[in-house]
């Protein structure tokens, strides 16, 4: 069974943020796991996880780091 492709609403209104949580979330459906299944691998409650997805601020860089690494991507900043 497919995962779920549910739209939630973001938790800001920082374009920055909600778009990183975007690509977060779509990278994790591309590779058919679920929020749990992400989160434990990469040692970050479900509800973190959650929060980067929907672009919620105050998420300890680390955790942002680990989901991404465990997701196969880097947080990389480049210039605007």
């Amino acid at each position: 069974m497919p995962p779920r492709v549910k739209q939630g609403k973001a938790a800001s209104d920082d374009p920055v943020l909600v778009a990183f949580g975007e690509q977060i979330a779509e990278r994790r459906r591309a590779t058919g796991r679920l929020q749990q299944e992400v989160a434990d691998a990469a040692e970050v409650s479900r509800s973190t996880l959650h929060t980067i997805e929907h672009g919620g601020a105050g998420v300890r860089w680390e955790k942002v780091v680990a989901v991404a690494r465990e997701l196969g991507l880097k947080v990389q900043f480049v210039e605007a």
